[in-house]
């Protein structure tokens, strides 16, 4: 009985600190984590991503999905790496207000896959509770993306002025 309650404390503490963390986010249904993993090549940002699934296989898309929305919306930091790297839309508005650009480009193969990659073979799947914690490393190529976002008019760039 107190291997049962000690397992449930277990699996409700992992989910909380999962849930709870500083850089979570969220793509419709699945909760996300992403921190900096050092540094990457020239316009480009390397970042763990960690999520929570039902399923053990590894869905690199997934992956690369939460670390694209990760570095638009939510940003990053890493006291490993001490690096602290805001959003490229720090307005939570523009995710509203372009919704339907949003729903296209984070669509099941949509425009999202052109601007990041797995990085290694470093994933990982560990069983918590009924789910499965499943992580990797993905390179964001930031200044691709960025360009992109402001080739549709979803952000403004530097030369527009203020």
């Amino acid at each position: 009985m107190k291997a049962h309650l000690l397992l449930l404390l277990l699996i409700v503490t992992s989910y909380w600190n999962f849930a709870s963390a500083k850089e979570s986010g969220q793509i419709g249904q699945t909760l996300y984590q992403i921190e900096g993993d050092g540094t990457g090549a020239e316009g480009s940002y390397l970042v763990k991503i960690t999520t929570m699934v039902k399923k053990k296989t590894i869905d690199d898309a997934l992956l690369i999905k939460c670390a694209v929305h990760g570095v638009l919306f939510r940003g990053f930091t890493s006291e490993e790496f001490r690096q602290n790297q805001r959003p490229l839309i720090t307005s939570p508005a523009v995710e509203q207000e372009h919704a339907e650009f949003f729903n296209t480009f984070f669509a099941n193969g949509g425009a999202y896959m052109n601007f990041a990659q797995m990085v290694g073979n470093d994933r990982i799947a560990v069983k918590v509770g009924k789910e499965y914690r499943i992580g990797g490393t993905v390179q964001v190529h930031k200044e691709a993306l960025r360009k992109y976002l402001q080739d549709n008019k979803i952000i403004k760039g530097l030369a527009d002025g203020f």
